[in-house]
């Protein structure tokens, strides 16, 4: 074992021993945490080999199968990377996640993957009451109106709910300028909080005055309600995303990653 992989593991044992942030969480998610911890932290640089299975098995108290688990999750999330023949290593985390879109259509002729327009609204304080409170854990969000749209469709509304302390910076910067800002970009670059994981939830319902003056239409025409949740490093939740679409919308198609575990 070289003297780089054994101070990598040594550093591993000792974020192992703090408090874990999920107690009762499995043993291969505390594992994870630590990983991620030390990758946030800046204790794992870009780059750096992962030492392998075997090694860590042998200096911490986990299994063969529970390490796999850790990794397994770590690759799917982007913080490494693993190459059967090479190993694995940590990647860098402004490229785990090179752009996160979740508004995205496909060309129906090319098959190639269209971005919308975008043009923002508003990005203002804002303390009512929404499925947002509980998921942020917060009283007032900062959040930021957007009409999105693609040439030959009818547009739709977007709300990105932001804990405060998030979206202040986008309240600082002059609204022509987010028409082409990714925030989940911005939240890498300011505060190291890669998007790791969504959770979508979709609903057929009348679309609020908010959506529907906007978008020139009735106030109550239905049309279909799209949340997306976002979690980052400890899946700890960071944006919540709200889509208001029309009538006569493209349909919304929603691809899985699963976690694929590495082959013994």
């Amino acid at each position: 074992m070289s003297a780089e992989t054994q101070i990598a593991i040594e550093e591993l044992e000792l974020l192992l021993t703090r408090t874990p942030s999920r107690p009762n969480a499995p043993k291969y998610v505390r594992l994870a945490d630590a990983f991620q911890e030390g990758i946030l932290s800046g204790i794992f640089e870009p780059g750096q080999r992962v030492p392998t299975e075997t090694d860590l098995a042998d200096r911490l108290p986990l299994s063969v199968g529970t390490i796999q688990k850790a990794l397994g999750q770590l690759a799917s999330s982007g913080l490494i990377v693993r190459n059967r023949k090479s190993g694995s290593f940590i990647t860098d985390r402004h490229a785990q996640v090179s752009e996160v879109f979740v508004y995205r259509f496909k060309d129906p002729e090319t098959g190639e993957t269209m971005l919308p327009r975008v043009d923002t609204r508003v990005v203002e304080a804002d303390g009512s009451s929404g499925p947002w409170w509980d998921f942020l854990n917060v009283e007032t969000c900062i959040r930021m109106d957007r009409i999105v749209g693609f040439d030959g469709q009818p547009p739709a509304f977007s709300s990105v709910y932001f804990k405060p302390e998030h979206g202040r910076p986008f309240q600082d910067r002059p609204l022509n300028e987010l028409n082409s800002t990714s925030v989940h970009r911005m939240l890498i670059d300011q505060f190291g909080l890669p998007t790791l994981r969504m959770e979508h939830s979709l609903s057929c319902a009348p679309l609020p005055l908010e959506a529907t003056a906007p978008l020139d239409l009735t106030p109550g025409t239905l049309g279909m309600v799209w949340d997306i949740r976002d979690y980052s490093l400890r899946d700890q939740p960071v944006l919540y995303q709200r889509y208001h679409l029309p009538p006569g919308h493209a349909a919304v198609e929603i691809e899985e990653t699963c976690m694929r575990q590495p082959a013994a």
